[in-house]
C-alpha cells in the first residue's frame, strides 16, 4: 500500500535544520502538522507558519496526532517522546518518513568513523560513472529534499541517532564501516550503540563488510556480501604490494591516492565495493579517485613547515577516529607523531587509545575538559590551557619528518562552537607559526645580503 502523507496528522519534534526540513516537506505535501521544541527560545531560518510549543507540552498535545517525526538530536527517552508513546502516537525520524516514500535506488553508509569521506567518495565515483546522484542524510541534503529530485541514486550517510528511529529503509547496498566507543551518553552501552548501527542491514540487498571486524558483519541476512580488507585476498577487495585488488586482479595503486593514511585505503575500498554493488564500472570508479578532494577536517594536511606536516583531523570526535588516524598515518611517517587531543570525551573510555599511543606517538598535548584523562593513559602527556599553547608546544618539539596531528578523540563543545571552529583555531595558530618562520627566513636573507653589500 502506498504511504499517503496527507491522511496523517504529524508533530515534528525539534526545530533544528532537520526539523525545519521536515516541517517544510510536510506542509508542501498538504499534511496537518504542528511542532514542539525542547528549548525555551529558538531561532529558525524562515517563518514556518505552524503552531510551535516550547518546553513542557499540554496534556492533550498529542490528541488526534498519528505520527511524531523526531529530530535525530533528541533522544527517545525525553518526556515529550514518552508522552507521545503514551498517547498511542508512532515515533519515527525523517529517514523513516523518507523510506516510506522513496522509489530511487539508495546506498547507505554508517559507522563510528569515516562516514562522510565514504559518502562523498561514493557519490563522486558514481557521478564519474555517469549517474545522476547526490549525497544526503547526515551530510549533504536533508533526505526528504531528495524525493522530488530526478536522480539515479541517493547515497545516505546515516548516524546511529537516525537509524534508531528507522525500520523500513530499503537499500541496494550498505556498510557499517567500523564501531568504536561513541555516543554512549546517548545509547547507554556499546551493545545498544551497535544495535542501532545494525539496523542499516534490515532491508539491504548487498552488505559491504570489512573482513577484520566481526562487529560490522550483518546479524540479519542480506542477499549478497562483498568483503574488503588490507590483506591479500582472492575474493572481494584486498591489498597486495601496495595495489588494491578485486577478486585477486589489480585495480588501483595506492601511490595514486591523494587521501592520507591506510584507514583511507579502507574507506576507498568501501566506496569501490558500494559502486560495484550498484552495478557501476569499477575501472571508471577507480580512476575517479584522482579527482576526489577530501572533506575538510578529516586527516587533511594544512601545512608543511621545515619538513613537519601539520594535519587537521578535528572531525575525530571519538576514540576510534583518533586510533584510525594514528594507525593510518604512522606507516607514512619518517619521524614521530605528536598528538594534540582533548575536549569532552562524552563518557567514552579513553584507555582504548593507549596501544596506539604507546606504539606510534611520542607526545600527547592535551587540552579541554577531559585533558587530564590523557595523562592517566600516556606518561608523556602535557596539559595546556588553549589550542594556541598546544600548537606552540608541538612546534617546539617537532623536527623534520615529524607529524603534528590534531585528532582530539573528543567533542569540541567544551571550548569551541563546534569541530569546525576548533579546526579554524588550530589552523590560525599554525598559520601564525608559518608567518614567523617566513619572517625569520626573510630576515636572515636580508641580513646576509646586507653583509655582502657593506
Amino acid at each position: 500500500m502506498t504511504y499517503n502523507v496527507r491522511v496523517h496528522s504529524y508533530v515534528v519534534g525539534g526545530l533544528g535544520v532537520t526539523g525545519q526540513a521536515c516541517v517544510r516537506f510536510l506542509k508542501q505535501q498538504g499534511a496537518k502538522v504542528k511542532a514542539f521544541d525542547t528549548r525555551d527560545t529558538f531561532n529558525v531560518s524562515a517563518p514556518l507558519n505552524i503552531s510551535v510549543t516550547t518546553g513542557a507540552l499540554p496534556s492533550d498535545f498529542f490528541s488526534g496526532v498519528d505520527t511524531l517525526v523526531l529530530s535525530p538530536g533528541l533522544p527517545l527517552n525525553i518526556k515529550q517522546v514518552k508522552q507521545a508513546k503514551a498517547s498511542g502516537v508512532e515515533v519515527i525520524g525523517d529517514v523513516e518518513l523518507f523510506a516510506r516514500l522513496n522509489t530511487t535506488p539508495t546506498i547507505g553508509i554508517t559507522g563510528s568513523n569515516g562516514k562522510t569521506t565514504v559518502t562523498l567518495l561514493t557519490t563522486h565515483m558514481l557521478k564519474a560513472c555517469g549517474y545522476e546522484v547526490c549525497e544526503a542524510g547526515n551530510v549533504g541534503r536533508p533526505v526528504l529534499e531528495t524525493l522530488s529530485a530526478p536522480l539515479d541514486a541517493i547515497v545516505l550517510e546515516l548516524s546511529s541517532f537516525q537509524l534508531e528511529t528507522t525500520t523500513s529503509l530499503k537499500l541496494n547496498a550498505a556498510s557499517i564501516l567500523n564501531i568504536s566507543d561513541d555516543h554512549l551518553d546517548r545509547h547507554g552501552d556499546m551493545q545498544q550503540y551497535a544495535a542501532a548501527k545494525q539496523r542499516i542491514f534490515n532491508h539491504c540487498d548487498t552488505a559491504v563488510v570489512w573482513r577484520a571486524d566481526n562487529q560490522v558483519t550483518p546479524i540479519t541476512s542480506c542477499e549478497n556480501t562483498i568483503t574488503y580488507g588490507l590483506d591479500a585476498s582472492d575474493t572481494g577487495f584486498g591489498l597486495h604490494d601496495g595495489i588494491i585488488t578485486f577478486n585477486g586482479e589489480a585495480l588501483l595503486n595506492t601511490a595514486d591516492i591523494r587521501l592520507a593514511g591506510m584507514h583511507n585505503v579502507l574507506n576507498l575500498m568501501t566506496s569501490l565495493a558500494l559502486c560495484q554493488a550498484f552495478g557501476a564500472s569499477l575501472q571508471t570508479a577507480a580512476l575517479a579517485v584522482a579527482t576526489f578532494t577530501s572533506a575538510p577536517h578529516r586527516c587533511v594536511e594544512i601545512a608543511n613547515i621545515n619538513g613537519v606536516k601539520w594535519i587537521d583531523d578535528s572531525k575525530a570526535t571519538n576514540v576510534g577516529a583518533t586510533i584510525a588516524a594514528i594507525q593510518g598515518l604512522a606507516p607514512t611517517s619518517n619521524g614521530k607523531i605528536i598528538l594534540i587531543a582533548g575536549g569532552d570525551s562524552k563518557g567514552a573510555d579513553l584507555s582504548a587509545l593507549k596501544p596506539a599511543l604507546d606504539e606510534s606517538v611520542s607526545e600527547v598535548i592535551a587540552l579541554g575538559k577531559d585533558a587530564e584523562k590523557f595523562s592517566g593513559i600516556f606518561n608523556n602527556t602535557r596539559v595546556v590551557a588553549s589550542m594556541e599553547m598546544a600548537v606552540s608546544a608541538a612546534n617546539l618539539h617537532a623536527r623534520n619528518g615529524d607529524i603534528v596531528l590534531l585528532s582530539p578523540a573528543c567533542a569540541s563543545i567544551d571550548m569551541f562552537k563546534n569541530y569546525m571552529h576548533r579546526a579554524q583555531v588550530f589552523t590560525d595558530a599554525v598559520t601564525h607559526i608559518t608567518a614567523n618562520v617566513k619572517f625569520a627566513s626573510d630576515a636572515g636573507v636580508m641580513k646576509e645580503a646586507g653583509g655582502l653589500l657593506s
